[in-house]
């Protein structure tokens, strides 16, 4: 508990931003993680310093102790690796933990700065609110260029046609492995949402086997008085109990989640699953 009280404290004067840092303060981690949950392996996080500023880079090596509070003994270590949102600008830590077990956990972290760091606590739930691995994806029919002008379809400025060929009910039902992303270049709650779909874009062009598709999270935003809110969710994000945006699930050729990455995606996290 008094672990617990020491990081709120932190916390609290970290989204305040009103006291000044000195060379005493310690680096806070932040959780990014929006759906982290048992037999996930996947902790994103974000470090800054008390006054507010945003730290971290592939030079900023940083390495995570995962431990449950209900029982400390049990350590799990693993290196970070920074990943970029927007390059050059901003970005994410990314570890991979094996929490097999629900609860909070203490994430200790250390700099290769050297510099003094506090924990931060993960609530790791059951079940995910979205869509588990080893979970059919739901069928959900997504409109298409078939029906729809592309422009209705997407707020990307620049898009690629063939994520808006398919149905995604389609996709999972015709024995080929489906990639989906859900964004909102126009309306994304962070900075992620563009960045992740022009890295969708690019894979799309490298795997011809693979059905890679775009949902965009709202639906009518041409309309006059469009405001992005639950009103205006399509039904695929319902569907996939999607927290937050942008998310990316992968499918194998039986419509089963094989992948499932919020935020930001690392080299080769994606690859991997359809090399497989």
């Amino acid at each position: 508990m008094r672990r617990l009280l020491l990081v709120l404290a932190v916390l609290a004067l970290f989204a305040s931003a009103c006291s000044s840092s000195s060379d005493t303060d310690p680096l806070v981690g932040i959780r990014a993680s929006t759906d982290p949950a048992v037999g996930d392996d996947r902790l994103l996080f974000a470090v800054h310093e008390i006054g507010g500023t945003r730290r971290g880079g592939p030079d900023e090596v940083v390495t995570v102790i995962a431990s449950p509070l209900d029982a400390p003994n049990v350590e799990l270590e693993a290196e970070a690796t920074y990943v970029w949102i927007v390059p050059g600008a901003i970005g994410l830590y990314l570890a991979n933990v094996p929490f097999d077990r629900a609860g909070i956990w203490q994430i200790d972290f250390s700099i290769s700065t050297d510099e003094p760091t506090e924990p931060f606590l993960v609530d790791i739930q059951a079940e995910p609110a979205t869509v588990a691995l080893g979970e059919p994806a739901p069928l959900v029919e997504t409109p298409t260029v078939l029906t729809d002008p592309i422009e209705d379809l997407t707020t990307d400025s620049e898009p690629l046609t063939s994520l808006y060929e398919m149905s995604l009910d389609t996709a999972l039902t015709n024995d080929r492995k489906t990639v989906v992303i859900f964004a909102t270049p126009a309306y994304c709650t962070s900075a992620a949402c563009g960045p992740m779909l022009e890295q969708t874009k690019t894979m799309a062009s490298d795997y011809p086997d693979v059905d890679f598709l775009h949902v965009e999270v709202y639906g009518g935003f041409n309309e006059p008085g469009f405001e992005p809110d639950v009103a205006h969710l399509v039904p695929a994000v319902v569907a996939f109990g999607l927290p937050t945006e942008p998310w990316v699930f992968v499918m194998d050729e039986e419509g089963v989640v094989i992948g499932r990455f919020d935020g930001v995606l690392g080299d080769g996290e994606i690859e991997f699953l359809l090399a497989s």
